[in-house]
């Protein structure tokens, strides 16, 4: 569970969804929200739905994803909101959603410009690695916390050579077992896919509440992230949730 919700503003409007996806969320785990933006020299004025859970916080003059990287600290949320939507495979890479995302250590939650009201159920994409783990137990919690249904899909795409069989059963049972344990009553379903994984969580995310996806520290270098989720970010049509992989205890 984060520590705090810290919720990006530009200051530009259609930033509704992503303000009260975290204000529903922290009001649900019981933590503050902490509005941020970054200082044109203009400043906007704040309204306070809630002002004794939330607090407004002008940071300086500069690079909008550093000037967030260096206030937010690890066991944080950050939430911002965007319109961006394109075609898989697309190579946007300057979108601010994939730039703050590279540069943030935090977990991040990206909204985008939708009407979640009718969606439901949780959507984790998984590989047996060290994301695994801290990705099941946010999209669990999440589910959970919502009483819908989760869905956990794993591609054994890999370029022209699909994965070994055994990998991608070890990765699905790995992911079932946690949940198991977690959360004994969740409605629980796996999913095998050999469509590129960006692909298969894309489609399988239409009417989801949030996708969630892990992406290492590794992945976030030299203002980059790895191409699943970079995929995801600029095809987006539901909630994200990127997972930081040694931060086991983030939910969403």
């Amino acid at each position: 569970m984060p520590a705090r919700y810290v919720l990006a503003l530009k200051g530009s409007g259609g930033e509704e969804t992503a303000h009260a996806w975290a204000e529903s969320h922290a009001a649900a785990a019981g933590v503050p929200v902490v509005r941020v933006h970054v200082s044109t020299g203009d400043d906007v004025e704040f309204a306070h739905p809630e002002p004794h859970r939330t607090t407004d916080v002008v940071l300086p003059t500069g690079p909008v994803p550093e000037q967030l990287a260096r206030f937010l600290q690890d066991d944080d949320a950050l939430v911002i909101s965007t319109g961006k939507t394109g075609f898989i495979h697309s190579r946007v890479f300057g979108t601010m959603s994939l730039r703050i995302a590279a540069v943030t250590r935090c977990a991040v939650v990206v909204v985008p410009h939708l009407d979640l009201r009718f969606r439901s159920g949780v959507v984790a994409g998984v590989k047996a690695d060290d994301l695994l783990d801290p990705v099941v137990r946010a999209a669990s919690d999440e589910a959970a916390r919502r009483g819908e249904p989760l869905q956990v899909v794993h591609s054994s795409f890999s370029g022209i050579v699909p994965a070994p069989v055994e990998t991608s059963a070890s990765a699905l049972e790995q992911a079932a077992a946690l949940v198991q344990r977690l959360h004994p009553r969740a409605t629980l379903r796996t999913r095998e896919t050999v469509r590129p994984p960006a692909e298969a969580l894309l489609d399988a995310s239409r009417n989801a509440a949030l996708v969630v996806i892990g992406a290492g520290h590794a992945h976030r270098s030299e203002h980059s992230l790895g191409p699943v989720v970079q995929d995801v970010l600029v095809n987006i049509n539901a909630p994200v949730l990127i997972v930081p992989g040694d931060r086991a205890h983030h939910s969403g």
